[in-house]
């Protein structure tokens, strides 16, 4: 059979097309799911103490932080991912390492910005969330306890961004929360040696949701968990085609 090349018109297509797979990569779309279900679920269980439309800010603000933490992650780790993970977008080259900086500042610049939009309370907040990000990525991952300990505080301060001011009598969700996803960062340290791990790792972000709803359906609002469970839909659907890890 004679081998079909692309034509000119289809290259211009797929280019596009590549690139933007390259940035979803990048920015792990699937798990931005698991990182809105915190304040979501925070929002809830303290009845929606902010109003409704504030509620778009909270979550605004918990996206940006998320997905720019995870840029510099592959920003930090990129000499690391050249030799263990490869096919990460930098890596292989599809983005420009300059141009992921840029991003994860913008990121960052966007999380803060709706927080300040949302008030005083939720900017302390993400300034605090903020600063474990960076403190994360740029040196406490290092650190075989230290990093699951800092991550997890960064989830325990990602659900209190919902909640804005949560009774004593409901820390132990976000505390909860945080163990939860510390130990998940200590099992996700040695995935890359370990590849049969990346598919516990996966299932254990998608339970970061079931969490978030079983918070929810314990202050008897179903209504509210199964909206939180919802976001497993769109995260199982875009993992299948997308990197978790």
């Amino acid at each position: 059979m004679q081998a079909h090349s692309l034509t000119p018109q289809s290259r211009v297509m797929t280019a596009p097309r590549s690139r933007l797979l390259a940035y979803a990569q990048l920015l792990r779309v699937p798990n931005l799911f698991t990182a809105i279900a915190d304040p979501l679920a925070g929002w809830l269980v303290v009845g929606g103490s902010a109003p409704a439309a504030k509620l778009l800010l909270l979550v605004g603000t918990s996206a940006g932080l998320y997905t720019a933490g995870i840029v510099f992650n592959d920003c930090f780790d990129y000499a690391l991912d050249r030799r263990e993970r490869p096919e990460r977008p930098l890596p292989r080259g599809d983005i420009p390492r300059r141009t992921a900086w840029i991003l994860a500042c913008a990121l960052m610049l966007a999380g803060l910005a709706c927080a300040a939009l949302a008030g005083p309370t939720t900017l302390v907040t993400a300034a605090f969330l903020a600063g474990l990000i960076f403190f994360y990525n740029a040196w406490a991952k290092r650190f075989t306890l230290l990093g699951p300990l800092a991550l997890g505080a960064c989830r325990f301060a990602n659900f209190l961004i919902g909640t804005q001011s949560v009774p004593a009598r409901l820390l132990w969700m976000p505390a909860l929360l945080a163990a939860y996803v510390a130990g998940l960062t200590f099992i996700a340290r040695h995935e890359a040696t370990q590849p049969a791990l990346r598919l516990i790792v996966k299932r254990l972000l998608l339970g970061i949701i079931v969490l978030d709803a079983a918070f929810v359906a314990l202050t008897g609002d179903w209504v509210g968990a199964a909206l939180v469970l919802s976001l497993l839909v769109p995260a199982v659907a875009l993992g299948k085609h997308l990197a978790m890890t």
